[in-house]
């Protein structure tokens, strides 16, 4: 997907701060089942890293992405709450991507904005960024 604004200006227009974080993920579209990396969240979203060749599979075409076109993703992963792993299962919406070259791979960043999530997913997301912000 090709992006018209820099990363500079989604930072200028967060309501909220991200927290890093490196934690596995497991991504469902369609048929297609990928592994990715949260690279950080937020309560509105969070920003996925994984090969470009993987992430083909849900934007085949290099399409830019709207409000009304964006595809949803089943996203599971993990945080760590008080000593105990929460698994989290959420419905997100993909909002761009941009590839990162580094001196090992090539990769590629998506910003998935949550859109609904299962159980108490949203609860122990908020929790676990009170639990991170009071760390600091």
């Amino acid at each position: 997907m090709n992006i018209t604004k820099s990363n500079d200006l989604y930072e200028e227009k967060r309501e909220y701060p991200r927290i890093v974080i490196n934690s596995p993920a497991n991504i469902l579209y369609k048929l297609h089942q990928l592994n990715a990396r949260i690279h950080d969240i937020s309560p509105e979203g969070i920003q996925i890293r994984a090969n470009g060749e993987l992430l083909k599979k849900i934007n085949l075409y290099d399409e830019n992405y709207t409000e009304a076109n964006a595809p949803l993703l089943d996203v599971t992963f993990s945080l760590k709450l008080y000593e105990m792993d929460m698994r989290i299962n959420a419905l997100c919406k993909m909002y761009y991507s941009n590839s990162i070259f580094d001196e090992e791979d090539r990769d590629t960043a998506c910003g998935l904005k949550f859109v609904n999530f299962e159980g108490d997913g949203s609860s122990q997301l908020d929790a676990f960024i009170i639990q991170e912000m009071t760390i600091f």
